[in-house]
């Protein structure tokens, strides 16, 4: 006793499942059963996709619907062919829909403001070599991209926005905090390299400046009291 369904497509395309007491369901995917189990009693439908769907789920998921086809339709077999038509009416999921809609403006959204905040801390950071109070403004405008950077679930752009923010407190002078934001940044990168390599040439760079002014500062040091130079490890 056993039944055997084949699902074409709008392309002809078929889908062959087998069900039997031994075997409960057996989908051979393109495969063509064999010969011996396509009985003599051939029967022929229509039905839309989603109908279809639903079917094959139940068949392949539930024993007592899969036992109740079998005893109500076969006693000597059976082959089936489910010939898929379109619907009278075309199901859409407004809901879904809405959502998926909101989630694309607010990603388009989202990165035009980044672009726009990269612009402009960009501005701000390049004053901020000769004004403190614009590298304090960078420092913010950066703090504002690794908000949005949390809301995306971005790692790496939060990684970024991150490293911006190291610059702006180089510039203000707040060398012990920047460093350790580099080195936890550094070590990211390097564990995601393969992904997303800039971030350890951006390491690298920010580290060099950091090392750059902590040259200068202890310059300036000297100046009023001589002292052993302090040293800076390398970040590799």
């Amino acid at each position: 006793m056993a039944i055997c369904i084949c699902v074409s497509n709008y392309f002809n395309q078929k889908e062959y499942y087998t069900i039997s007491d031994e075997c409960p369901v057996k989908c051979l995917g393109e495969k063509r059963p064999p010969k011996s189990k396509l009985s003599k009693n051939r029967r022929k439908t229509e039905a839309n996709g989603i109908d279809v769907y639903f079917f094959i789920r139940e068949i392949l998921n539930f024993t007592s619907y899969r036992q109740k086809c079998l005893n109500d339709n076969v006693k000597e077999g059976i082959f089936l062919l489910i010939q898929i038509v379109p619907p009278e009416r075309e199901v859409i999921d407004y809901k879904w829909n809405q959502m998926t809609s909101y989630t694309l403006w607010e990603k388009i959204e989202v990165d035009y403001l980044m672009s726009w905040l990269s612009t402009l801390g960009g501005g701000f950071s390049a004053l901020g070599e000769q004004f403190s109070t614009c590298a304090e403004t960078a420092g913010k405008i950066s703090l504002r991209q690794l908000q949005l950077g949390l809301r995306l679930g971005d790692p790496f752009l939060q990684a970024r926005c991150k490293l911006y923010y190291s610059i702006s407190l180089i510039q203000t002078g707040r060398l012990r905090y920047a460093k350790y934001i580099i080195r936890e940044q550094y070590k990211f990168a390097r564990q995601h390299k393969a992904i997303d390599g800039r971030l350890v040439k951006m390491c690298f760079g920010i580290w060099h400046r950091l090392q750059y002014e902590y040259m200068l500062k202890q310059k300036r040091k000297q100046t009023n009291q001589p002292r052993k130079q302090p040293t800076i490890k390398p970040i590799h």
